[in-house]
């Protein structure tokens, strides 16, 4: 049933005046964007898992445990690698901000909501290939980077302690054809997101992106971008840790990274650059959920990995 004009305004104020007073007085603002996170995003060789692994380790992962072992294994291959230098920056996600053009009691709502989720990210570039005595074309690939740790850290400032922390596999598939986009590990101790429940949904997206050349031209663009994880998370009783499995079947098969023509295989080659996106919507009031169903609508725009962080939420029990 249809509430009418009228009626819809009058529950609307009724509700707003149950609001908090400061929520009441924030000033019309647009558009609106979601706050600044510190991320890290680390390629990880395999002869440098060690290392890779065990900076910033969150305290409540216990170095040595069978898990961890695995973990190891997986991402490490035994063979000497070059350095690989890291690169993480502070992302403002404005592709997941609303443009809000409705008057101050709407844009004071999905102000609100907005602090119940958050969008963290982090990009790093290599060579994906290791280099070939052969160095020919018809020699067969082998994959350097093994994996990818993404972090995010508390709070913005300089703090080192770890608030997310995942490592996902981005080995070469079996037969070479194709990469296999395998979750690892995830560790949740605190959300970048409010919640009125202790409740979190997670989504996880690996994106990568290359240049390369065939006969003719030259090509730039995305190779692959794929949700990987997708978790509710309760953090009441404490911190999350989740190792996911590792058998050949488990995980995804996307693009291969594509291989240009003629490259020099005596040296690593397939330059591409990783990048990892966390998604983390904590349980909102049911007020001012109510209340925003009854506003005018923002025409927001939620992207993919929202929308399986929302489905991710279902996974929780009640």
């Amino acid at each position: 049933m249809q509430v009418p004009a009228a009626r819809s305004l009058w529950v609307a104020a009724a509700l707003w005046l149950a609001l908090s007073p400061a929520l009441a007085q924030q000033p019309e603002r647009a558009p609106v964007l979601f706050g600044a996170t510190r991320a890290s995003l680390v390629l990880i060789p395999g002869a440098e898992a060690t290392q890779a692994l065990a900076a910033h380790r969150p305290a409540a992962i216990t170095a040595g445990t069978p898990a961890e072992a695995e973990l190891l294994r997986q991402c490490a291959d035994g063979q000497s690698q070059h350095p690989q230098a890291e690169r993480g920056f502070l992302w403002s996600v404005a592709t997941l901000g609303w443009r809000v053009f409705l008057h101050p009691l709407a844009v004071s709502v999905h102000d609100e909501l907005q602090k119940y989720a958050k969008v963290s990210g982090a990009s790093a570039s290599g060579d994906y290939y290791r280099a070939s005595d052969a160095g020919g074309g018809t020699a067969a690939v082998s994959s350097r980077i093994s994996c990818l740790r993404f972090t995010r850290f508390a709070g913005e400032s300089d703090s080192e302690e770890v608030a997310l922390d995942f490592v996902v596999s981005v080995r070469l598939d079996a037969a070479r054809d194709a990469i296999r986009l395998r979750p690892l590990r995830l560790f949740v101790s605190q959300s970048g997101a409010k919640s009125v429940d202790g409740h979190y949904s997670v989504a996880i997206a690996v994106r990568a992106a290359s240049v390369w050349r065939d006969e003719f031209a030259g090509h730039q663009g995305p190779v692959f971008e794929q949700t990987v994880a997708t978790e509710g998370v309760d953090l009441k009783a404490g911190s999350f840790l989740k190792y996911y499995p590792t058998d050949a079947d488990s995980g995804t098969r996307v693009p291969i990274v594509p291989i240009s023509y003629g490259a020099d295989r005596t040296h690593d080659f397939g330059r591409t650059e990783f990048t990892v996106s966390a998604c983390e919507l904590g349980t909102q009031p049911a007020t001012l959920k109510l209340l925003a169903e009854m506003l005018p609508d923002p025409n927001q725009n939620l992207g993919q990995l929202v929308i399986a962080a929302a489905l991710a939420g279902a996974k929780l029990p009640p």
